[in-house]
C-alpha cells in the first residue's frame, strides 16, 4: 500500500485512501510486534534495562492517538461512500 500510495502521489493522483490504509496497517503491525516481544521476554519485557518496554510504550502511543479512529472515518467516508460521522 505504501508503494501504491507513493506511485499515486508522484503521478499527482489522490492517494489519501492508500496512505491511510498503510498507516493503519503499520500501526497494527507495530503493536503486534511489540506485544510479541513482551510475551517472549515475559517479566523482563517490562524491565527498564531492556528496550522492549520502551518500544511497547511508543507503539501504544501510536495506537492511542486516535489514528485508527480518524483513519477509519476517512476511509469509510471517502472509500466506502458512507455518510460523514461527527
Amino acid at each position: 500500500m505504501v508503494k501504491e500510495a507513493t506511485r499515486k502521489y508522484e503521478a499527482g493522483i489522490d492517494c489519501g485512501a492508500e496512505a491511510n490504509m498503510a498507516k493503519m496497517l503499520a500501526a497494527d503491525a507495530s503493536w503486534e510486534a511489540a506485544n510479541a516481544c513482551v510475551q517472549t521476554h515475559g517479566g523482563f519485557g517490562f524491565a527498564e534495562e531492556y528496550d522492549v518496554e520502551r518500544k511497547f510504550r511508543e507503539t501504544g502511543s501510536i495506537k492511542s492517538r486516535d489514528l485508527d479512529q480518524s483513519h477509519s472515518v476517512d476511509l469509510a467516508e471517502h472509500v466506502l461512500g458512507m455518510p460523514r460521522s461527527y
